[in-house]
């Protein structure tokens, strides 16, 4: 894990001593964050002045014992963000500048419970280090007017393998089709546009004639800034892209599930 924010991945590291010793220690320890998403474009001061801590943990035990009195995503009021980070990181672009995030939406009128199931497994796969990437830093839901959004952030994107790896094991964790659209969008993007998730960039995994799987970009339309206004997170479909050649096309699945739950790829 490369440094950042002052912070070595040795000081990350749960050691003997920091946890009840009948309990299970994490690799690392986690915290929970929360906040209410705002129309205003937020500079860092003010946007550290509405994230609330509810609490840290190092172990198992621990996770479920906050984890407990959370909402689950059904039941969290619109237009709220539910964060897990690494401890010692806060859930903010300034953090990473050179790292990015995976984006999974869920539209809503997808069985409440299948988004609880999902948002679980992803912060257990990210505590159990299940991505086997300790550029994983932190999961995110957020919740909008049309759609539950998962997000995966991760610390840099200069090693652009472990990044591709990262989203091939998102798919994995969340049980979601080989050909499920994803998106991906970096932090240096977001801080000039103020948004976590429009304009990001649409990829779909696939495998290839030798079922070696491969990535391929997809285009998305470009927007003016009128249209794209606040429609990161409410827009029912994502535009129609051109499918890069490297796809093969018995392998693109444009509808995501192809008949389960409509899975798009998608704070402040």
């Amino acid at each position: 894990m490369a440094q950042t924010c002052g912070i070595s991945p040795e000081e990350l590291r749960v050691r003997e001593g920091d946890y009840p010793s009948n309990e299970t220690p994490l690799e690392t320890a986690w915290t929970f964050w929360y906040d209410k998403k705002t129309s205003d474009k937020k500079e860092s001061d003010q946007y550290i002045e509405g994230l609330r801590q509810l609490g840290s943990f190092n172990t198992v035990q621990g996770f479920y014992r906050h984890y407990s009195y959370l909402l689950r995503p059904s039941e969290l009021p619109r237009d709220h963000n539910c964060y897990m980070f690494r401890k010692h990181y806060k859930p903010m672009w300034e953090e990473f500048p050179e790292g990015g995030c995976w984006i999974i939406r869920i539209k809503r009128k997808t069985s409440q419970n299948y988004v609880n199931h999902m948002w679980e497994n992803l912060l257990l796969a990210c505590i159990g280090e299940a991505f086997e990437m300790p550029d994983v830093v932190g999961a995110v839901l957020s919740t909008r007017l049309k759609d539950d959004v998962l997000s995966v952030w991760n610390l840099s994107n200069r090693g652009t393998p472990a990044r591709f790896r990262i989203g091939e094991r998102l798919k994995e964790v969340l049980d979601l089709h080989m050909t499920a659209l994803i998106q991906y969008k970096d932090h240096m993007q977001s801080l000039q546009d103020y948004s976590t998730y429009r304009n990001a960039r649409n990829y779909m995994f696939a495998p290839s004639p030798n079922v070696t799987p491969q990535i391929g970009v997809l285009n998305t339309p470009q927007q003016t800034h009128q249209e794209h206004a606040d429609q990161d997170l409410d827009q029912g479909m994502l535009p129609p892209a051109a499918i890069d050649t490297m796809l093969p096309p018995a392998a693109v699945d444009t509808e995501g599930f192809g008949g389960g739950p409509d899975v798009w790829g998608g704070a402040r």
